[in-house]
């Protein structure tokens, strides 16, 4: 049987005639024991065992030091299939703290090994609060920063809000859609139409997309935006509604 030495290359020598060193250690690649060598009886004594070595490589040893060559890994496993390392806990790829330690804390730059490959965190598995400094979240390039009193800033070239967007309570104005509309502050409205055999709550209504969707002045103007943009509205008098109002309205289109 062959037998790797600790310190030293691997060597074909035949346990049962080969005399190992006094002091050295020899792993038994064959049956993954460990046995130590008095310079006297062949294949040394037995200290352990089980197992096979074919991937444990020259290591050696020197104080509290313990390295594997530098073409090889260094592979730690314990029988109840976890490692424990200073207080930091290793079973499988789960990584966690032995003690009571609040979390592993980590002295330096955490940087993926690929740029824009990796998440943090997944859909289903999400961080609960993330504490970071003022002018430190950089999504894409745009930045998000406060200044420590609770104003928070965004600088990017322009940053889309969804529809319903609110400062505080009271709705944003959005600009129109059409060429003659797209400089001004409009307030899209939804139109149902219904042949009276269905009835609807104004919660159903508000669920629902609407059969026609129009603009209307976001604020009081003389100018109306409905006519602005291309739609026509019919008066009680049959005359059709001016772009031009000589005098501002408390309701308008």
């Amino acid at each position: 049987m062959a037998f790797r030495k600790l310190v030293g290359s691997y060597k074909d020598y035949n346990l049962s005639t080969h005399i190992i060193e006094d002091g050295y250690l020899a792993v038994d690649v064959d049956t993954g024991s460990l046995r130590i060598g008095d310079g006297v009886t062949p294949g040394g004594s037995a200290v352990a065992g089980g197992g096979s070595s074919s991937s444990l490589g020259d290591l050696t040893a020197i104080g509290s030091t313990l390295s594997a060559p530098s073409n090889a890994d260094l592979t730690l496993t314990s029988s109840g299939e976890n490692v424990v390392i200073e207080g930091i806990r290793v079973a499988g790829t789960t990584i966690s703290t032995e003690d009571s330690s609040p979390g592993i804390e980590i002295a330096g730059n955490l940087i993926p090994s690929q740029n824009g490959v990796f998440q943090l965190g997944s859909e289903s598995r999400r961080w609960q609060t993330a504490y970071l400094s003022a002018e430190t979240l950089d999504i894409g390039g745009a930045t998000i920063s406060s200044d420590g009193t609770g104003t928070i800033e965004i600088a990017a070239t322009g940053a889309t809000l969804p529809t319903g967007s609110k400062v505080a309570t009271n709705p944003i104005s959005i600009l129109g859609a059409t060429g003659g509309t797209a400089a001004r502050p409009v307030q899209n409205v939804k139109v149902f139409v219904s042949d009276g055999s269905t009835s609807f709550t104004d919660e159903q209504l508000l669920a629902k997309d609407g059969d026609l969707e129009l603009e209307f002045n976001a604020t009081v103007e003389t100018i109306p935006v409905y006519t602005e943009a291309q739609q026509t509205f019919t008066l009680a008098d049959g005359s059709a509604l001016s772009d031009q109002v000589s005098d501002v309205t408390l309701f308008q289109f």
